[in-house]
C-alpha cells in the first residue's frame, strides 16, 4: 500500500485528529514549530538511553550521566533562556532521583530504544520502544517513559501506543509480552498493567487498516475542533481559516531558486548567532569579574588592554506591578516613574482611532522613520 511514510502511533493519531494536518506534515512536509515539551522529553529520553547503554550490569556514574545530559540537551522550542534553564534543572533533578533509585539494582535491558519496522496487511508500520526488559518467566516487559506533569486516569489500560508496542514486539521479535508500563519520571512511579487482550489488539489493527485506506484514497479534508485548531501551526494555510488570514503573504518553508537571498539569510543568522554567543560569554565573564571585585572589596581593576570599575547598583523587582502603580498614583508620584513608552506611542500613531488634532501635535514633535525589523529563527 503506497503511503507518504510508514504509519506510526503518532501519525495515526494525527490523521484521526485532523486529516488536513496530517497532509500538511507528512504529504506536504511542512514542519511544525518546535515545542519545549518535546525537546525536554527528548533530552531526558536520550540521557536514559545512555544510562542503560552499558553491556555489563554496572551503572555509569551520576557525574557521567549528568555530563551526557548537558551535552545532548535539545534547545529548540523554549520561550526564553529562563524557561530553558528551568526545564534543564527539572531534568537534572529527575535524572538524579532516577539514578539514586535504580543505580544499585542496575541491570542490562533486553533492548533500549528498540526500533521496529514491519508490515501488517501490506501496510508499513514503524516506531520506537523506550525500553524492553525480560521478566523472570521469559516474557517481555515493555516500558514507555513519560515526562509530562501527570497521566490521565484510566489511560494505562486502553492506551493505543502501548497496544501498538505490544503488537509490534510480538510480531517482530516473536516473543510474548507479559506486562506494559508507563514510567512517570517526575514522580518515579511505574504504572503497570497486564498484556493487552485480543479485543484491544483487534481494535488497533482495524484502526491501522482504516487509516491507511483513507490516506491512500486522499481523504485529507480538515476536521475542525476548537481545542485542536486553537494551537495548530498550520492555521494560516488551512482552508477552514483562509478568510481569516486573507492578504497575509505566505512564507515558503524552504528557500527555492533564490541562492543569493538564501546566502544573505544564512549570513545574517550566523552573525546573529555569534552576537548571542558573545553576549552570553560577556555576561558570564562580567558576573565572574563583579564577584571577584566584590570579594576583594575593589571598585576598580586593570588588565593589559582594558580597565573596569564597579559601581554599586540596586534593582527592585515587583510581582504585582499594577498594585505598585496604584500606590504611586495615590501618593502623587505616578508621573515620576512612568515615562512615555516608545512602542506604545508608535502603536498609537500608526492606529486609525487617534484624534486628528492630537495626531498633528504629536507628529510635529517627531519624524516617521521606516525601521524594518528582522525576526530570525533556525530552520
Amino acid at each position: 500500500m503506497k503511503l507518504p511514510r510508514p504509519l506510526s502511533h503518532s501519525s495515526i493519531s494525527l490523521y484521526n485528529e485532523c486529516p488536513q494536518k496530517y497532509k500538511f506534515k507528512y504529504v506536504d512536509k511542512i514542519p511544525e514549530k518546535p515545542r519545549h515539551f518535546f525537546s525536554f522529553g527528548q533530552s531526558v529520553h536520550l540521557a536514559l538511553e545512555y544510562f542503560y547503554s552499558k553491556t555489563e550490569p554496572v551503572a555509569p556514574s551520576l557525574e557521567a550521566l549528568l555530563k551526557h545530559y548537558r551535552e545532548i540537551w535539545v534547545k529548540p522550542g523554549y520561550r526564553d533562556e529562563s524557561q530553558e534553564a528551568e526545564y534543564f534543572e527539572e531534568g537534572r533533578q529527575i535524572l538524579t532521583r532516577f539514578y539514586d533509585k535504580h543505580a544499585k539494582s542496575y541491570h542490562v535491558p533486553f533492548s533500549v530504544e528498540y526500533n521496529f519496522a514491519f508490515e501488517h496487511e501490506g501496510i508499513p508500520l514503524t516506531g520506537k520502544v523506550d525500553r524492553i526488559d525480560k521478566l523472570p518467566d521469559g516474557r517481555l516487559s515493555i516500558l514507555d517513559y513519560k515526562t509530562g506533569k501527570k497521566l490521565a486516569a484510566g489511560r494505562l489500560d486502553i492506551d493505543a501506543q502501548l497496544t501498538m508496542y505490544q503488537f509490534a514486539c510480538e510480531k517482530q521479535l516473536g516473543e510474548e509480552v507479559g506486562e506494559l508500563i508507563f514510567y512517570h519520571l517526575p514522580t518515579l512511579k511505574e504504572h503497570r498493567t497486564v498484556r493487552r487482550g485480543a479485543p484491544l489488539v483487534k481494535e488497533l489493527t482495524a484502526r491501522i487498516v482504516n487509516t491507511a485506506e483513507a490516506i491512500t484514497k486522499d481523504k485529507l479534508d480538515p476536521k475542525p475542533m476548537d481545542s485542536v485548531c486553537r494551537w495548530c501551526d498550520y492555521k494560516p494555510i488551512c482552508p477552514i481559516f483562509k478568510d481569516q488570514y486573507a492578504g497575509m503573504p505566505e512564507t515558503p518553508a524552504k528557500p527555492a531558486g533564490e541562492p543569493e537571498l538564501a546566502a544573505l539569510v544564512d549570513a545574517y543568522g550566523a552573525a546573529t548567532a555569534k552576537i548571542e554567543s558573545a553576549k552570553k560569554e560577556a555576561e558570564a565573564a562580567g558576573a565572574a569579574l563583579a564577584a571577584a571585585l566584590k570579594k576583594k572589596n575593589y571598585a576598580r581593576a586593570f588588565g593589559e588592554k582594558f580597565e573596569v570599575s564597579l559601581s554599586p547598583a540596586v534593582k527592585w523587582e515587583f510581582m504585582d506591578k499594577k498594585k505598585v502603580l496604584e500606590i504611586l498614583k495615590t501618593a502623587g508620584l505616578f508621573d515620576q516613574v512612568l515615562a512615555p513608552s516608545a512602542p506604545l506611542v508608535n502603536k498609537l500613531l500608526e492606529g486609525a482611532s487617534l484624534d486628528k488634532d492630537l495626531r498633528a501635535r504629536l507628529t510635529e514633535l517627531g519624524e516617521r522613520v521606516e525601521s524594518p525589523e528582522l525576526k530570525l529563527k533556525k530552520l
